[in-house]
Parts: structure tokens; C-alpha cells; sequence
């Protein structure tokens, strides 16, 4: 599983840099996470293809987690995508979405599934043999979502020499990786695990979005290998996270604390604050495994 950070700024983006996006690459399954202005420009920044975007996940209907979206969806038409697009969002957003097409009579090459959001419950919306996306239900002035991937089914490690000694063909070598016997040259049965042992520990991501300091998650999101959550603010300014429902570094970091978090990421910064080092200081009196996010960072998960 790997993190793109494409934006890692709030509502008003500073100069040459994005409001919160983000590419999750889970199984070869490319999710674009929020879709503000400019997102198109991010992707061509770090090179990542347009093609390559199988979901796109909107956490709320405020501008800078939105904007983006039409015009990425028109551009795909451009492109002369023919590969489905899931879009899941809240259904306001898909309201906007779908009255824009329909006003501009435009035209998709592709289909385009949209998935509505309503639920104030924690929710699956995307299952494969591969991984799974869950809501989380977060406390913003408008209905709002995190959402929590996981990782499922990773492939047990094959010991190559030991299954050629054992006279078996590597046709069904992708079997034994997923936990099934097979039979060798001489039609003996071989178990998997005489063969193979436990691969990559499944893996875990939590995307919080815009919230208030809200306990409600920890247990959603408890021992997650990756959280990202929203420090608008520093703990000097707490009134106004409270005033505009954002949370505080601090904030952030006593989730991370409570929910026993592997590591944490946070951004969505405020543009009056220069100095982002503050909210890594501020974090680290309540949670050591910390880091900024910014716009190009790179995280294996």
C-alpha cells in the first residue's frame, strides 16, 4: 500500500501549493482521495496518469475537497477514457455532479457509477478479494466522511527451492501462495504449508477528513498502520477549530494515542501558520510517530 500526497493545505492553498488530496495505491488499485481546483495540475506534477484512477472518494461537499471534480471528469471524456469510473460521495455532491453534466450536455466516453454517501453510520461501500473501503462517519458542520482501507488476503511466501525438490509445477505455484494444496509430478498431495509461509502482514490506512475532535473514530480506526488526520489549527487557536469544526494538532494527536495508531500523517494547515513545525512540536508532547504531510510526500504503508 502506497500514500501520494498531491494537497496538504486547507481551504485557502498557499502559492505553489495544493489543498488536501490524495493517490492510495492499494493492490494496484489507484484511489484518489478528495478532488480539489487544481488537481488536475498535481497529477501531471507527479506524474501520475489519469488512466490510472479506478475511484475517486469525496469526503464532503466543501469546495476545496470538490472543486476539481468536473473538470476531471470532463477531461477523462477528452482522453477518450473507456475504463468505468467509481465515484463515491455524498449525495449533494452527486446532485452538483450530475446537474453540471446535464446543464453543459456533456458528453462521457466512459461510464461513470456514482455511489451516494448518507449514512451517519460507519458503512462498507467497496469489497474485492483484495481490500476493503469503509466510511467513517466524522463531525463537521456538514455531513462528512473519513474512510478506512484495508488490505485482505495477501499471498503466502513460496519457497522456490523446496517446491522444485518437490517435484511440483509451477503452474500451480500461485495456488500454494493463496493457501491451497496442490498436487506434485508424481501425484502426491503437497499442503501449502509444508511450502510456503506467512507473506506481508495486511496492511491498514484511516483518511480523517475535516472534524472536530471526535472520540466517536477511535475505535473504528483502532491499530491502523497509517492515520491521516486533519491539524487545521495549533492549540493557540483552538476557539477557532471549535468555531469552524476543524481540530488542533493536539487534537489529532490524542486520537492517534488513543486509537494505539502504528504511525500518524497530518495536514490540512491553516495558511496563517509559517512555521509548520509547531504542529509536529505540539503533536510529539502526546504522540512521538508523527509527520507532516506535503504536497509530493511519499509513504509506503
Amino acid at each position: 500500500m502506497k500514500l501520494k500526497i498531491l494537497g496538504s493545505q486547507g481551504a485557502l492553498p498557499k502559492r505553489g501549493m495544493y489543498s488536501t488530496s490524495q493517490i492510495l495505491n492499494i493492490k494496484n488499485k489507484y484511489i484518489l482521495i478528495d478532488c480539489p481546483e487544481g488537481i488536475q495540475f498535481q497529477l501531471k506534477n507527479f506524474k501520475i496518469k489519469f488512466s490510472k484512477i479506478d475511484f475517486i472518494l469525496i469526503s464532503h461537499a466543501h469546495g476545496d475537497h470538490y472543486f476539481g471534480l468536473i473538470g476531471l471528469i470532463s477531461t477523462y471524456s477528452l482522453l477518450r477514457r473507456k475504463n468505468k469510473l467509481k465515484l463515491f460521495c455524498p449525495r449533494v455532491v452527486s446532485e452538483i455532479i450530475n446537474a453540471q453534466i446535464k446543464i453543459s450536455s456533456m458528453f462521457l466516453s466512459y461510464e461513470l457509477e456514482i455511489i451516494e454517501l448518507n449514512s451517519e453510520k460507519s458503512e462498507t461501500i467497496y469489497e474485492s478479494n483484495d481490500f476493503s473501503i469503509f466510511t467513517i462517519p466524522l463531525r463537521h458542520s456538514i455531513y462528512s466522511n473519513g474512510f478506512l482501507f484495508q488490505e485482505k488476503n495477501n499471498k503466502r511466501k513460496l519457497n522456490l527451492d523446496l517446491a522444485q525438490k518437490l517435484n511440483i509445477n509451477k503452474v500451480y505455484y500461485n495456488k500454494l501462495t493463496q493457501g491451497e494444496n496442490v498436487f506434485n509430478e508424481n501425484g502426491e498431495e503437497i499442503d501449502y504449508r509444508e511450502v510456503t509461509s506467512k507473506g506481508l502482514k495486511n496492511k491498514s490506512y484511516a483518511f480523517c477528513s475535516d472534524t472536530r475532535y471526535f472520540p466517536n473514530i477511535i475505535k473504528k480506526i483502532s491499530k491502523v498502520d497509517l492515520l491521516y488526520h486533519e491539524s487545521t489549527f495549533l492549540e493557540k487557536d483552538k476557539e477557532k477549530a471549535k468555531l469552524t469544526w476543524h481540530s488542533t494538532a493536539k487534537d489529532a494527536a490524542k486520537i492517534a494515542r488513543d486509537a494505539k495508531v502504528d504511525k500518524l500523517i497530518i495536514g490540512h494547515f491553516s495558511s496563517r501558520y509559517e512555521n509548520l513545525d509547531l504542529f509536529v512540536n505540539e503533536v510529539k508532547q502526546i504522540f512521538q510517530n508523527v509527520e507532516l504531510a506535503f504536497d509530493g510526500k511519499d509513504i509506503d504503508i
